[in-house]
């Protein structure tokens, strides 16, 4: 017993000191799985190596490689202001579709972190010279980023898939896609209504035309359509065809090669691969079988969902829901789903864990909710947004347990 909570108490001190230093969590728990696993589990040097998720990683970096390409050369910037040019001045329809920009960009690949960091100070300032909510904006773009960030083609969609596949839940194909988009869907449009999007009917503004794309933009767009289809109709691994492709982009000098690779969110990768290795190894020493029995002495039908959803969510306002999150809580899945008699299915808790761990990164101490702060214009009173988009973030974890409880109740999830 005491090895086991000795490991889990490993992952909590890691993710501690990270947060208190400022320091990676996974370089952390990198260092920490060495130590808990050769001088406590008695595991060799090469086993803990082996742990390193190297399908994970490969397509990580190359899906992110691409789209930082994309970034680099302007295509997704010009990407958006065409389509924000849409709204043809109307500002009842200029958080609506920075919401679906967010969607779609986030979906086909760059992920939910990078489409807020490329819309959000777009988006901000829009707002903040069409007098629209920072809060509005922030919100919209920041859940749209999330929506479409668990596509089976974004990082974060490609981590919650891999982690149900080795760990026993299954192919999950769309589901968690779906009824992520569903659940973002829906709280943003209470979100528009409660911040005054329907007061915006009637008022119009000024929006300038984009320019036509240059020729390096028009190779980015179309390998950005390759990738989709290649994936969907070819079914080849997104992260080689990612890869293949951004090789072609960089052949044709579509990008500077040195930036591209230095724009790489490596940091985010080191998370998520060195907390993946220390995972693998408390998992060896009993601590996710501890973390389960735990999980399910608190649970029944009817409180599973909202449990786990709270759980997730409160985790995820204070560290990673791709690096720590989603990692730690979706291992234990199948075998609480046994130890609740099989009322909830692992997949049930899986999608309940990957939505939840996200829907709260609008916090200003996630990444994102960070961002909209950065990037707002100097004007806007930045004490007052920090504030609310905490408060924000809260009312989404009590939205996402009640609505994700009430889907599963009635058989929408299973």
């Amino acid at each position: 017993m005491l090895i086991p909570i000795i490991s889990l108490l490993a992952l909590v001190l890691a993710i501690v000191i990270g947060f208190w230093k400022n320091i990676n969590v996974g370089l952390i728990a990198i260092v920490f799985a060495f130590i808990l696993g050769v001088y406590v589990g008695g595991i060799s040097e090469s086993t803990i190596m082996g742990y390193w998720p190297i399908k994970l990683f490969i397509t990580t970096f190359g899906i992110t490689l691409l789209f930082s390409i994309a970034k680099l050369n302007g295509t997704l910037e010009k990407i958006s202001k065409t389509i924000i040019y849409q709204s043809h001045g109307k500002k009842v329809l200029i958080p609506i579709i920075f919401y679906i920009l967010a969607v779609v960009i986030a979906s086909v690949g760059p992920g939910n972190i990078s489409t807020s960091a490329l819309l959000l100070p777009i988006g901000l300032v829009i707002g903040h010279r069409t007098k629209i909510s920072a809060l509005m904006m922030s919100t919209l773009i920041i859940l749209g980023s999330i929506a479409g960030g668990l596509s089976p083609l974004a990082p974060n969609g490609i981590v919650a898939l891999d982690l149900a596949a080795s760990n026993g839940v299954g192919d999950l194909g769309l589901k968690i896609y779906i009824v992520n988009v569903i659940s973002m869907t829906i709280f943003s449009t209470i979100i528009f209504v409660v911040l005054g999007g329907l007061k915006l009917r009637g008022d119009r503004v000024e929006i300038s035309k984009a320019g036509k794309f240059d020729r390096h933009q028009i190779y980015t767009l179309t390998t950005i359509f390759i990738l989709v289809l290649w994936v969907i109709l070819g079914g080849v691994n997104v992260g080689f065809a990612a890869f293949t492709l951004s090789a072609i982009l960089l052949i044709m000098k579509a990008a500077d090669q040195n930036e591209a690779i230095a724009n790489v969110p490596w940091s985010t990768l080191l998370l998520i691969c060195g907390t993946a290795v220390l995972i693998n190894v408390i998992s060896d020493l009993g601590g996710v079988d501890l973390l389960t029995d735990f999980l399910s002495s608190l649970m029944n039908k009817s409180t599973a969902v909202p449990i786990m959803a709270t759980l997730s969510g409160v985790m995820s306002i204070f560290s990673s829901a791709v690096g720590v999150v989603m990692p730690t809580l979706i291992p234990t899945t199948v075998a609480l789903s046994a130890d609740l008699g099989s009322v909830v299915s692992p997949a049930a808790l899986t999608i309940t864990i990957a939505v939840a761990s996200h829907i709260v990164t609008m916090s200003p101490f996630s990444t994102m909710g960070a961002l909209a702060l950065a990037s707002s214009p100097k004007t806007v009173d930045k004490k007052a947004l920090f504030k609310n988009l905490f408060i924000t973030a809260f009312a989404s974890l009590l939205f996402i347990a009640l609505f994700l409880g009430v889907l599963v109740a009635v058989g929408w999830i299973s």
